[in-house]
């Protein structure tokens, strides 16, 4: 038997190549997924190839549940190892480990691992911008969300608040009271942000033909079967899908944002118009940099093209605004959906909101302003809770960019290796929010804020790294939910889940069956 192996070997050098190569397969993977065993680090025994994905290839597990099995199961509570198919990533749950990572030792840790998708707006993104270029599109963009500034963008949310609030009227007048408040919100924060970051007058509540609104709704649709190896491949080598170019976005959607930002931008600069924008914050940013960028420069020699240091350029502006569609269309809606899902569930804390609503309205004549929503600190107490139980983005993660040993251990985290934070799971950790099913906005009072690691609550992720639009979308959020409180109640309904089950597909936080709630008229 040994001597006819030998001579087949012998006379088939196709054989020998591909023993050969098999081989060198089986040892690489046998290495490779020992790398946690071998350190010391805790975690669950992965799968050739697959890793420790098989629940979410097979979505037996949404995002959270598989976060949370690592967490409580597998040493994930202070850190613990896993596989991304054939990535080693470490999951944090320490507070005090977080700190380093996100806040303390920062520059160890300044990219996202995010997928690279070879379309020039969508990887000129922030979210996706790494080392320098993410450090200068962000130091030029913080001003535009200082408080000041989104001060002045206040009364075009509120514009469309109000339609928000005349939709409810025409349906409750149909007889139509009960709601998929998701879908709903959604149609909102849509409005709100062709208004706020494309300078688009966009009624989709009352208006199903908007241009505006088919262009996203085509943006958010899933994507075709046969796109969906492509995205495997992308997500699993970036690198190599990089090289070959490989690009499963839908250009159509992009092309139309990019039209209307362009044909926006051209139209304000030759009309010598403005409007309280995003959009309009981002231009005079862009302008404030061209102007310094040419500072002690003689006029004679400056070119009509833009200087190799300008930051801000149109498809950098473009890309900001497209992320600030992404970005706030569908947290704003899944916060605004669970807030009602939880006051109609609670009704003496609902109507504690009122009662505060109220009466900060009237030391404002009745007018809500930023300083009114400022002084709604009880509403702000529900935002925080509904954030905690329900984050929109269940975890977030950071790309090691430096060697980094962490702290305590003789562990050593290497350049390009992923670090997981699941909020989820640190959000309903009974060590830091005891009962923490229990929807309970008094965990948000002063007194027992500052008794609480500021690591044990991450909606909008921290450090230099943190969600840029924080304070816009909690503006935009309050501003929808004064109003219809001032005109409604939440109220549970025979579709109303309790409780809710989380869609498992989604690498974000929704219910698979929807938020359905009723709304009554207040009298």
């Amino acid at each position: 038997m040994i001597a006819q192996l030998v001579s087949c070997l012998s006379t088939s050098p196709a054989v020998v190549l591909i023993v050969i190569l098999v081989s060198l397969v089986v040892l690489y993977l046998h290495n490779l997924y020992k790398f946690w065993e071998s350190r010391g680090v805790r975690g669950p025994k992965p799968v050739w190839f697959i890793g420790n994905m098989y629940a979410r290839l097979r979505a037996t597990h949404s995002m959270a549940e598989f976060d949370q099995m690592l967490y409580e199961k597998y040493g994930g509570k202070k850190y613990c190892g896993y596989f991304e198919f054939t990535q080693p990533c470490l999951m944090v749950g320490d507070p005090e480990i977080l700190k380093h990572v996100m806040v303390k030792d920062f520059d160890h840790f300044t990219d996202r691992s995010f997928v690279t998708f070879n379309e020039p707006v969508m990887d000129h993104m922030l979210l996706g911008l790494k080392g320098a270029l993410w450090k200068a599109v962000r130091s030029v963009m913080t001003p535009t969300f200082s408080s000041g500034k989104i001060k002045q963008t206040l009364q075009l949310v509120k514009d469309c608040a109000k339609n928000l609030c005349v939709y409810f009227d025409k349906e409750l007048e149909k007889r139509s009271s009960v709601f998929e408040m998701k879908e709903v919100y959604g149609k909102f924060t849509m409005d709100t942000i062709a208004s706020i970051a494309f300078g688009v007058n966009s009624d989709s509540l009352n208006n199903t033909q908007d241009e505006f609104s088919a262009a996203a709704a085509r943006f958010f649709k899933p994507p075709a079967k046969w796109k969906r190896p492509l995205m495997f491949f992308q997500f699993l080598w970036p690198h190599i899908a990089k090289r070959l170019h490989l690009n499963v976005v839908d250009r159509t959607p992009i092309h139309f944002f990019t039209k209307v930002v362009s044909d926006t931008m051209k139209y304000r600069l030759e009309n010598n118009l403005r409007r309280n924008d995003f959009l309009q914050l981002l231009l005079d940013a862009s302008l404030q940099e061209q102007t310094n960028n040419n500072k002690g420069v003689d006029n004679s020699t400056i070119s009509s093209k833009k200087p190799a240091n300008q930051v801000l350029t149109e498809l950098v502006i473009t890309a900001q605004c497209v992320l600030f569609y992404i970005a706030g269309y569908d947290t704003t809606a899944t916060t605004l959906s669970f807030l009602s899902y939880c006051l109609a569930l609670h009704p003496d804390i609902q109507q504690k909101c009122m009662q505060e609503i109220e009466s900060v309205l009237e030391r404002h004549n009745g007018e809500i302003t930023y300083e009114s929503l400022l002084e709604m600190t009880y509403l702000d107490m529900v935002f925080a809770e509904t954030l905690r139980l329900y984050p929109p983005a269940p975890r977030v993660d950071r790309r090691v960019t430096k060697d980094f040993t962490l702290p305590g251990t003789d562990f050593t985290l290497c350049k390009g290796q992923k670090v997981t934070i699941p909020i989820y799971s640190i959000h309903r950790d009974p060590q830091h929010y005891p009962n923490p099913e229990k929807f309970d906005p008094e965990r948000f009072s002063p007194e027992n804020k500052v008794s609480r690691s500021q690591m044990v609550y991450l909606p909008f992720g921290s450090g230099p790294r943190n969600c840029i639009g924080m304070r816009f979308a909690l503006m935009e959020a309050k501003v929808a939910v004064v109003y219809l409180l001032q005109d409604f109640a939440f109220i549970p309904s025979k579709k109303t889940q309790v409780p809710i089950v989380i869609e498992k597909r989604s690498g974000l936080l929704k219910a698979q069956d929807g938020v359905w709630v009723r709304l009554a008229k207040r009298t």
